[in-house]
Formats: C-alpha cells, sequence, structure tokens
C-alpha cells in the first residue's frame, strides 16, 4: 500500500525544520522487529531540486524542480541506528503528484558517492541533530 500524503489521516506534524518547511509523520509508527519504520512528508515553501539519472542518456544526470517529498527510514533503537530507505517526490505540495522515487537499492544509489547517495548510508543516531533526536523519540517511545 503507498501511503498517499494526501489523505491526511494519520499524518502528525513533526517539526518546521528551523523555519523552513513543514514536516509531518505518519502514525502510527511501523514495527518490523529489530527496526521501525518512520515515514516523513516535507513541504517545501519554495522548488527544490532532485537528481534523476538516466544511464542511457548523454547527461546521465538531471535535476528537476519538486515542491514536496516523502521519506522512509528504518530505525534500530537497540542499535541507535537510522537509514533513510526511500524518497518520493512531488511536483506539488500536498503530495499528489509522485514523478521520481529513489531507494537505497538503486544501483544510482549504490554506485555513487554524491552527497544526495551519502543520504541513504546507515548512520548512528546524532542525538546532537534535531530531526535525529525527534525522530528516535517518535519512533522508540
Amino acid at each position: 500500500m503507498a501511503w498517499q500524503p494526501s489523505a491526511w489521516a494519520g499524518w502528525v506534524y513533526f517539526t518546521n525544520n528551523n523555519h523552513a518547511s513543514n514536516e509531518y509523520y505518519f502514525s502510527p509508527v511501523e514495527n518490523k522487529g529489530k527496526v521501525k519504520i518512520l515515514r516523513t512528508f516535507t513541504q517545501l515553501p519554495i522548488d527544490a531540486k532532485v537528481p534523476n539519472h538516466t544511464p542511457k542518456a548523454v547527461v546521465k544526470v538531471t535535476l528537476y524542480n519538486y515542491s514536496s517529498e516523502q521519506s522512509s527510514y528504518e530505525l534500530n533503537c537497540q542499535e541507535q541506528t537510522i537509514q533513510l530507505t526511500e524518497r518520493i517526490f512531488y511536483r506539488d505540495g500536498a503530495g499528489k503528484m509522485p514523478f521520481i522515487t529513489h531507494t537505497v537499492k538503486d544501483a544510482f544509489i549504490q554506485g555513487s558517492n554524491s552527497e544526495f547517495a551519502k543520504q541513504f548510508i546507515k548512520t548512528p543516531v546524532r542525538f546532537d541533530d534535531i530531526k535525529h533526536y525527534r525522530m528516535h523519540e517518535v519512533a522508540c517511545k
């Protein structure tokens, strides 16, 4: 089942992301044994850019504007690790028109050392980062 932010039932205000954008998380958090799956949805005040990889094109990576995005994270509460596993990008702020999805399993993500691809690396939860702290607080309560 795809989680559509346009069906706002279950989405709870999370943070204002340092006054840059409104961010929500989907409640309840999904429990998959050792890990919890936390989904967030962010509405941006201005369009941002997302890379899209087309291996057979002359220009391999093109940047496209997006207005909102939904991310899925795996949090291991016991090991205190976090990993971004999926990002869905939307043309509209309400999350009704998805057009690019990136997952941790994409060859483009696995084969790249770009800052964008580095987001998908499993890391320890950084409790000095307010977003990491809040994500851990929500998922591991």
